[in-house]
């Protein structure tokens, strides 16, 4: 293993932009002074003030760990509506859930869920691609770099190339199925939406570190509370610095993110929300193990070959606006923006034998290797939309209407290298640093652009009939436009009506059974390399299902049955007009088909549960190449079980299991991924520390130190990505 997986093995000279990693610790040294510094006149301020009386019934506790049943979410109606009452399965993971596990990724946080999984990411362990009932979450369908193409929903509003802070994170949202009816163009498989912790009127701070294996260190540092004395103006402020290294060679990935919110309320009609929010991640990306015949190939987990060079960064900086405001009695307007600027240069050895197969590799143990490198790599992307909510009654009949419109348009402009051969590495006896300078003034840069933007309206009418009858029923207009690669390329315009259609049946006061149709929208409809436009991904599902909440509302259950079917599946094909080697064509076919259920919840005062089980069919039902193969990274049994004892008021134990079965590893079904069962633990211990809340945490990952593979990129058979050995992690939390 290398000394410093961090040196620069490969400098580049005449290098463009950002050649050269900042030194970024004196900014953030600011930053953690300027949050404390807050924190110390939040609380003199509070001293000066007339006190108050505070109970635990009123008083929102920051980093609270007691339940893991989430309450109502919008998310899936965009209005609110109660969980037994929403025709579509949606599942939350709390904050006490990504406490208690220690979550410090996404896909750790949406492993909880029945049918998630992931790809192969590119944008280091900040930023997964996931998949939902057997589609990624994103369309590897976009000509250009692959970089920054990794999305998700952030308050609502869908984001791209931006890390995943979980620090800031209060939950996560997973709405299965399509959900492009009110949110615009997604893929089919669900949206995954990261909620951001918000302000509370009542002084508050919370302080957490983090330390474990592997050079783990995370540093959280959080205040809140009412600004002014009427207590109509709130503020948030919160810093995070992560710092992750690896067992693998090269691999590391620091993260440094900053968040402030400032929200007026003069009344209870009317809300006003400003925040502003930053991230600076430096990381290497992780391309995994190549396979070798149909199984990956087994090598010391710590061989990596992605070397040198500055590390990849991502510097983001976002600004939200929310405003809400009830009109009248029955009407109320909520209307919400976001914009991002983001710069990410990369830079990558790639290790891979997509050019010359694996007879090669086979022979020699050699593994070619090519120059990734995008010098600049920028993206402006804006979001808004605007809702009208209004409850009315028509004879006997209830009516919960939303009216809405949205605007999204994503600018995504690049430099890049075309893929240039550097020197091989034995996989089996690698040496470092052979890999030459890169010298870009003999090297020709590609200029590449993504342009993506779409107009919508929509409206839905939620309608309940009685008896525990409910319907709803809802439509969208939209107008779209996209590119994916050359600046000189046209734009492809197209326009779609897609509808969704469900039913509630409340049979009981704690049981209900649904039945939904939707239509849905996903990426592409770019154009590919001889200029010919490409049709629009679409997709089509229905689904049934059981919702169940004990008497007490302790536990939740969800059981669905679902198909869902993809068309004009985006797949590449060998070009020789391409810069790339390879075009696009949206001629396919997909179906996942499957059963789920989820379980949340407390089974008694001491004992909370978190399940999940899935089985998932999903196969290519119309193709040219690969009709008939299984979709890659999709096990068809796949689940969890996580539970936590409370051994006493200060002692608690949790422990748990993640599985997924043996998965496809590519599109043509070349080599598999064998199943697995990884077992992880945790032991926490509550007390006081003066007049503050304090813990201490211990967490066991792969507690057998179990060796299995997470996912694989699904074009190629080089890039495999292991899942991590045994790690121990410690963290102190203190708050007030």
């Amino acid at each position: 293993m290398p000394k410093n997986p961090e040196a620069p093995i490969t400098p580049i000279t005449n290098q463009h932009k950002n050649g050269t990693r900042m030194k970024t610790l004196p900014r953030y040294s600011l930053m953690a002074i300027a949050i404390m510094t807050s924190c110390h006149a939040a609380y003199a301020a509070e001293k000066v003030a007339p006190a108050k009386e505070k109970t635990l019934d009123t008083v929102q506790v920051i980093g609270e760990r007691e339940d893991y049943k989430a309450g109502p979410t919008s998310t899936a109606n965009k209005t609110e509506t109660p969980t037994l009452e929403t025709a579509q399965s949606v599942q939350t993971i709390t904050r006490a859930v990504l406490q208690d596990q220690n979550v410090g990724t996404l896909t750790e946080a949406v492993r909880n869920v029945a049918g998630t999984g992931s790809d192969f990411g590119f944008n280091g362990s900040a930023l997964p691609l996931l998949i939902l009932r057997g589609f990624p979450t994103v369309s590897m369908s976009a000509r250009g770099p692959m970089g920054g193409s990794s999305s998700y929903f952030l308050d609502g509003s869908r984001v791209q190339g931006l890390p995943v802070n979980i620090s800031n994170t209060e939950s996560v949202e997973v709405v299965k199925g399509p959900a492009s009816v009110l949110y615009g163009r997604a893929e089919p498989g669900g949206l995954v939406n990261v909620v951001s912790r918000k302000p509370t009127k009542d002084f508050g701070f919370s302080f957490e570190q983090t330390v474990g294996s592997y050079g783990l260190s995370n540093t959280a540092l959080e205040v809140s509370g009412a600004i002014n004395d009427s207590e109509t103006v709130i503020g948030r402020a919160a810093a995070s610095y992560s710092d992750s290294d690896s067992i693998r060679d090269f691999v590391t990935d620091r993260l440094a993110s900053f968040s402030g919110n400032v929200t007026w309320a003069p009344s209870e009609k009317t809300k006003l929300s400003l925040t502003a929010d930053y991230v600076d991640q430096n990381y290497r990306n992780d391309f995994g193990v190549p396979a070798i015949g149909n199984r990956p190939l087994d090598i010391p987990l710590e061989n990596q070959f992605n070397e040198g060079g500055p590390l990849s960064s991502t510097k983001a900086t976002a600004f939200k606006l929310d405003f809400s405001q009830q009109i009248s009695d029955n009407w109320k307007l909520n209307l919400h923006a976001y914009s991002l600027n983001q710069d990410a240069p990369q830079f990558d050895v790639l290790p891979i034998t997509f050019f010359t197969g694996q007879a090669g590799l086979i022979a020699t143990g050699n593994i070619d290797r090519y120059y990734s490198y995008f010098p600049e790599a920028s993206r402006d992307l804006f979001q808004g939309n605007i809702d009208f909510i209004g409850n009315f009654v028509s004879g006997n009949v209830e009516h919960t209407v939303l009216v809405g419109a949205d605007s999204y348009s994503d600018k995504f402009d690049s430099l890049w290298t075309s893929y240039l051969p550097t020197t091989p590495i034995n996989v089996y006896n690698p040496v470092y640093g052979t890999v030459p300078a890169l010298d870009l003034s003999s090297v020709s840069l590609i200029p590449s652009e993504s342009r993506s933007r779409w107009t919508g309206v929509y409206v839905q009418d939620q309608i309940s009939f009685g008896n525990g009858w409910h319907l709803v029923a809802a439509l969208r207009h939209e107008s779209t436009a996209a590119r994916y690669g050359e600046p000189t390329e046209q734009l492809n315009k197209a326009s779609f009506l897609t509808p969704r259609l469900g039913a509630v049946w409340n049979f009981s006061d704690n049981q209900s059974v649904y039945a939904q149709y939707q239509d849905a929208v996903a990426s592409n409809n770019g154009r590919a390399a001889d200029g010919s436009e490409l049709e629009a991904e679409r997709a089509r599902q229905f689904e049934i299902g059981h919702k169940f909440e004990s008497g007490n509302g302790g536990l939740s259950s969800t059981v669905a049955l679902y198909q869902l079917t993809k068309r004009n599946l985006a797949n590449y094909v060998f070009s020789s007009t391409s810069p790339t080697g390879f075009d696009i064509i949206t001629v396919g076919e997909a179906r996942s088909r499957g059963l789920e259920w989820d379980l949340a919840g407390r089974i008694n005062d001491k004992l909370s549960i978190l399940a999940s089980y899935a089985y998932t069919d999903a196969d290519v039902t119309k193709d040219s190449f690969v009709q008939g193969a299984r979709l890659p990274n999709v096990a068809r049994h796949s689940g969890s079980t996580w539970l936590r004892y409370s051994l006493t008021d200060q002692w608690n134990l949790g422990g748990g299991v993640f599985f997924q079965g043996s998965r496809e590893g590519d599109q043509a079904n070349t080599f598999q991924l064998p199943g697995y069962a990884r077992f992880d633990a945790m032991l926490g211990y509550r007390f006081d520390l003066g007049e503050q809340r304090a813990s201490l945490q211990l967490n066991i990952n792969n507690v057998f130190d179990k060796r299995y593979y997470t996912g694989s990129h699904q074009f190629v058979t080089d890039w495999i990505a292991p899942g991590d050995p045994r790690s121990v992690a410690l963290t102190f939390r203190i708050e007030r």
